[in-house]
C-alpha cells in the first residue's frame, strides 16, 4: 500500500480543520458577496440537477422561480420549459419597467414584491435583461463528497507540501463534483479541470498520456498553478477567482476598478470575458466550503469512499499494456481502472506504456514479484522507443468515415486519437494521427 509522509490521524485532524471556520483572513467575506453565498448554499443544498432556479444575475437575493423538471424528461424538453419560464418574468419586468401598477397580473405581483416600490424603470428594464437559470447541484455535491474520500488525504498532503490551504481542497467539489472523468464542452478535464492550454504547462498532455485524468498529478498541477496565481496576485479571493478567469484578467479587473476588494470588483468591473461563472467563483467557494464545514447539518449523514488502494510500479521499457497485464496476472481492464491517465491508443496497442511510467497496481501485488517480472519482461519484451506516429494528410472531399473506413479503424477511434471536438469537422492539410496496425 502506498504510504504517506502525514499519519493518517494527522491528516484527518486536517479535514476537521478544513471543515471548520475558514480563515477569515485568507478568505474573507465582504458584506456585498453575502448574498452570492447565500445563493449558492442554496444550490449546492436545495435543489438537485433535476431542478433549478430562475434568478437575476446580477443581484442574487432575486430568485424568481424553482423550477423542477419532470424526472424523464430531455435536455430539449428542459430547455424549453426554462426558456418559457426566462419569458413570463421578462414580460414581467418589462410591464413593470414601463410603469404598470394596477390591475398587475400573478407574475407581475411576484416581481414586484421581489424588487420593491424603490426599483425604478431603469433597473426593472435592466433586470429584463439579466434573468438566468441555474440548475441545482445537490445531489453532484453529495455524490462528490462521497467520492472525495478516494483522494481527499493525498490532496491534503500536497497542499500542504507545497504550503497552501487546506481549504482550497473544496475547489474540485466546484470543478467536476470530485469527478476525475469529467469533460466540460470546453475541453476542460479531470478533477480540478485543466484545459490543454493550461494543462501543459504543468503535465504531460498527449495522445499517450494526459495526466489531468489523474486525479494526484493534476492536483500537485493545481496546486502549483494555485500557489503561482497567489504569488502573482498576493490575494486568495483573487487567486480563486483567477483559478476560473485566468490571471491577466483579475490583473485587468484590479487596474480597471481600482481596488482588489473582489466584492466591489464583482459588482463593478465588467469585462466582456468576466461573465456570470467567473464574478461567482469565489462566491462559491465560499458556500462549498460553509457546506463542508457543516455537511452533516446541510446533507445530513454522507459516508465518504475509502481511500484508493494501490502499489506503484516504475515501468523499465517501453512495454505492450497486454503483456504487463497478462505476466503481471492482472485483468486488464482492472489496470485501465486504476490508471485512467494511459490514453486508448495504449490500450488497444498502437502506443507502449512509456519507460519510466508509474503504473498503479492493485494492493494485493507482491511488489518484490512484480520488479523480478517487470525486469525480465524488459528483457524479453521491451522495447527502446515509442511506436512511432503516422498520419494522413486530409485532402479535398475526404471524410472522417472515409478515412476510417479506408485504414479499417472506426470513426470513434479517429476522433479520441485526434482529440477531436467534432466527427463531423476536418480541413484541407489537416494531418490525422493514425494508428498503427
Amino acid at each position: 500500500m502506498r504510504r504517506l509522509s502525514i499519519s493518517t490521524g494527522l491528516l484527518l485532524a486536517l479535514i476537521i480543520a478544513t471543515v471548520e471556520a475558514a480563515d477569515s483572513e485568507l478568505f474573507p467575506l465582504p458584506d456585498t458577496l453575502r448574498p452570492a453565498v447565500a445563493f449558492w448554499v442554496r444550490v449546492y443544498t436545495e435543489v438537485d440537477s433535476n431542478a433549478g432556479y430562475i434568478h437575476d444575475s446580477r443581484n442574487l437575493n432575486i430568485v424568481y422561480q424553482a423550477l423542477k423538471f419532470k424526472t424523464y424528461s430531455n435536455p430539449r424538453q428542459q430547455k424549453k420549459e426554462i426558456e418559457k419560464a426566462i419569458q413570463r418574468y421578462r414580460t414581467a419586468l418589462k410591464a413593470l419597467a414601463a410603469g404598470k401598477r394596477k390591475g398587475l397580473n400573478d407574475d407581475e405581483k411576484k416581481v414586484f414584491e421581489l424588487w420593491g416600490a424603490s426599483a425604478g424603470s431603469e433597473r426593472l428594464s435592466t433586470a429584463a435583461k439579466d434573468l438566468r437559470f441555474q440548475r441545482g447541484q445537490a445531489d453532484r455535491l453529495r455524490s462528490g463528497v462521497i467520492h472525495s474520500g478516494a483522494w481527499e488525504k493525498e490532496i491534503l498532503e500536497t497542499l500542504s507540501n507545497t504550503g497552501l490551504p487546506h481549504e482550497l481542497a473544496v475547489i474540485p467539489h466546484i470543478e467536476s463534483s470530485y469527478n476525475p472523468k469529467v469533460r466540460s464542452p470546453a475541453g476542460a478535464v479531470g478533477l480540478w479541470q485543466f484545459t490543454r492550454r493550461t494543462g501543459t504547462k504543468f503535465l504531460q498532455i498527449d495522445h499517450v498520456v494526459d495526466e489531468r485524468l489523474d486525479p494526484l498529478r493534476s492536483t500537485e498541477a493545481a496546486a502549483a498553478l494555485l500557489k503561482q496565481y497567489y504569488e502573482a496576485l498576493n490575494s486568495w479571493p483573487l487567486a480563486i477567482t483567477a483559478y476560473n478567469s485566468g490571471v491577466s484578467r483579475v490583473r485587468r479587473a484590479v487596474r480597471e476598478t481600482g481596488t482588489e476588494d473582489i466584492g466591489v470588483i464583482v459588482q463593478k468591473y465588467r469585462g466582456r470575458r468576466f461573465g456570470f461563472a467567473s464574478r461567482n467563483f469565489y462566491a462559491a467557494f465560499l458556500a462549498v466550503a460553509d457546506i463542508a464545514k457543516n455537511t452533516k447539518s446541510y446533507l445530513g449523514t454522507v459516508k465518504r469512499s475509502g481511500p484508493e488502494d494501490y502499489h506503484l510500479a516504475e515501468i523499465p521499457a517501453f512495454m505492450e499494456a497486454k503483456v504487463v497485464a497478462e505476466s503481471l496476472s492482472v485483468d486488464e481492464e482492472v489496470l485501465k481502472q486504476l490508471n485512467p491517465a494511459l490514453q486508448y491508443s495504449v490500450w488497444n496497442g498502437s502506443k507502449h506504456i512509456p519507460k519510466g511510467y508509474f503504473l498503479k497496481l492493485p494492493s494485493d501485488q507482491r511488489m518484490a514479484d512484480v520488479r523480478t517480472q517487470l525486469a525480465r519482461l524488459a528483457a524479453t519484451q521491451g522495447y527502446k522507443a515509442q511506436i512511432p506516429d503516422t498520419f494522413y494528410k486530409v485532402k479535398s472531399g475526404d471524410t472522417l468515415s472515409a478515412i476510417a473506413l479506408r485504414y479499417r479503424i472506426s470513426v470513434r477511434e479517429l476522433v479520441r486519437l485526434n482529440n477531436l471536438q467534432s466527427r463531423h469537422r476536418i480541413r484541407v492539410g489537416q494531418s490525422l494521427r493514425l494508428p498503427q496496425g
